[in-house]
């Protein structure tokens, strides 16, 4: 436990914001917004986990907010593994005066705690001071931040995305059930964020990871990461049939052995391992579907399928008809709300994934996940396969994927936006500037400096030009680019949100949208389009009368030579 501070020790902590506190450092890159300067250091038994995280994305109102005689406090919210103590708890308060005569004091608290007070002067501050660790506990938390003054001052605005809470949490115990495990999978703090699912090839391998995947996502709140190799993983989902599993993942089922029909059993070894299986792959398919629609709390280490009957319901029921979707909808439609596709918990939507590598899988795992999340539910009822299915007619169709315009129903109805949009994201791969439309989705050498692989995709929502109530939309990348990159990148980010139109560019840099029925395409653009799109047929022209000027030259000058003898 700190030593409490006295208010005029914390108030000579403030200083003027000027990169300073380089004691703390600077926090590690990270793949989203929503967790910076993760860090674990080793120990004999469990790790001790060191995470910071700012307080826009642990409050998710904004990058700021005002603290004034009107606006007196504002809480934050936030929640910790159950099987955790906090040892060290720090906050940097990063605010600025709403004018040249704020006065007053900053008062912040946890969980009704004592309060530190600063006294800082009407200037940018940069404050970093140590919480009362005792204060914490597992579970949900509360961080307040209050203002007082005795004159009629104007007040502080706090940047939320700058001031950063930092926790270092050490756990007293492994995560010992499947309650525990879910709680600990929501928390804000030292929560299990890389997920590997292991899985073998089979006709429902894709049905399984996209259920599970949108189970562990609506239990996180957040798009889990999905690793490849199951040593960099937090936590290992297994997902097979009885004959599949190893000894001691059978060792973890209720029987002890053998499941006696679909089944979820956790076991922990040094790494939580979730086991999903069946007597067969049409039960290991069911044992899925329980894990993206129902909550373990209130179960130990397995749950069977009778548990579904009073376990609660996973995620938030909500009312929707895709056919109340009207024909101007469009990529914002699908981002706020997942319709048409997430109407009745995708009962009429087949999800198609056009992934051939297990890293682009990942990628498409990322979107749908973020999709479930959109949608406030799984899609328990939609059908799931990979290209070399035959997606069925009389649903909707969304493929994921990179390359998704080699499926016949995505090439056969695509809209010239999403063509436009391909062209435009392949070109960025490797050229700037050739097109306005594409501007906002080039990346350079700064999308590199994020310390991952820029991920460059397209989006677009249409029509089925032969079935006028049919939905098609694809999420895909151009040829040789990563989807990996792509999906994650737009499934953990506000990307997302920002998608609109009939079709989008997105990367690192933002989202353009395109929409001809809004902004057509100038001429300028349009020959410009129509001059790369037939650069090569150009080539071939002009090189073919090349070939012919270059006869013509030969027989003319033979002809000549003939006529001369």
């Amino acid at each position: 436990m700190f030593v409490r501070v006295l208010s005029t020790a914390v108030a000579a902590m403030a200083i003027v914001a000027s990169g300073a506190f380089a004691a703390w450092g600077q926090p590690a890159s990270s793949d989203t917004p929503q967790a910076a300067g993760t860090q674990v250091q080793a120990s004999d038994a469990i790790p001790v986990n060191t995470e910071e995280r700012s307080l826009a994305d642990l409050d998710g109102g904004g990058d700021a907010f005002i603290l004034s005689t009107s606006r007196q406090r504002t809480e934050i919210r936030f929640s910790l593994p159950p099987h955790v103590d906090t040892s060290e708890a720090w906050l940097r308060l990063a605010a600025r005066p709403a004018s040249d005569g704020t006065a007053g004091l900053i008062h912040v608290s946890v969980n009704g705690g004592e309060a530190i007070t600063i006294r800082p002067q009407a200037r940018p501050i940069e404050a970093r001071f140590a919480l009362f660790s005792a204060d914490f506990r597992p579970g949900q938390n509360t961080l307040e931040i209050a203002y007082s003054t005795d004159t009629p001052a104007s007040g502080w605005i706090v940047d939320a995305r700058r001031s950063q809470l930092r926790l270092t949490l050490e756990p007293v115990a492994p995560v010992a059930t499947l309650e525990a495990l879910e709680a600990a999978l929501a928390a804000d703090f030292a929560a299990p964020r890389r997920i590997a699912l292991i899985t073998d090839i089979s006709r429902e391998r894709v049905t399984l990871e996209a259920l599970v995947a949108q189970g562990l996502a609506l239990r996180a709140g957040q798009v889990p990461l999905f690793p490849s190799l199951a040593d960099e993983a937090d936590l290992i989902v297994r997902i097979a049939d009885n004959d599949r599993l190893a000894a001691e993942d059978r060792a973890a089922l209720r029987s002890g052995d053998r499941s006696a029909g679909p089944e979820i059993a956790y076991r922990h070894d040094g790494v939580p391992h979730l086991v999903i299986t069946g007597r067969n792959l049409d039960e290991a398919t069911a044992a899925a579907r329980l894990m993206a629609a129902r909550s373990f709390v209130g179960y130990d280490r397995s749950f069977i399928a009778a548990d579904a009957m009073t376990a609660t319901r996973l995620g938030t029921r909500q009312i929707r008809d895709a056919r109340s979707v009207h024909t101007e909808a469009d990529l914002r439609t699908f981002a706020d709300s997942g319709l048409p596709f997430s109407a009745d918990q995708g009962s009429r939507t087949a999800v198609q994934f056009s992934t051939r590598l297990d890293a682009d899988r990942h990628g498409a795992l990322s979107v749908l996940a973020r999709a479930a999340l959109i949608s406030g539910e799984a899609w328990l009822y939609a059908w799931y396969g990979d290209a070399d299915e035959t997606a069925p007619a009389n649903h909707n169709l969304l493929v994921i994927g990179p390359a998704s315009t080699q499926i016949a129903a995505i090439d056969r109805n695509a809209p010239p936006e999403l063509r436009a949009a391909l062209r435009a994201a392949e070109r960025s791969r490797g050229q700037r500037g050739l097109m306005r439309l594409a501007a906002a989705a080039y990346a350079d050498a700064g999308d590199a400096a994020v310390g991952t692989e820029v991920g460059i995709g397209v989006a677009s929502l249409f029509r089925d030009q032969g079935n006028d109530g049919r939905w098609i939309a694809t999420l895909t990348a151009p040829d040789q680019a990563s989807f990996e990159a792509a999906g994650r990148s737009l499934a953990r980010s506000n990307l997302w949100t920002a998608l609109e139109g009939r079709a989008a560019v997105w990367s690192a840099r933002g989202v353009t949208a395109l929409d001809y029925a809004i902004v057509a395409p100038t001429l300028s653009e349009q020959v410009q389009e129509f001059a790369v799109d037939h650069t090569r047929d150009a080539a071939f022209v002009l090189f073919g009368a090349a070939i012919l000027l270059l006869m013509r030259g030969f027989f003319g000058r033979r002809k000549r030579v003939r006529i001369e003898d």
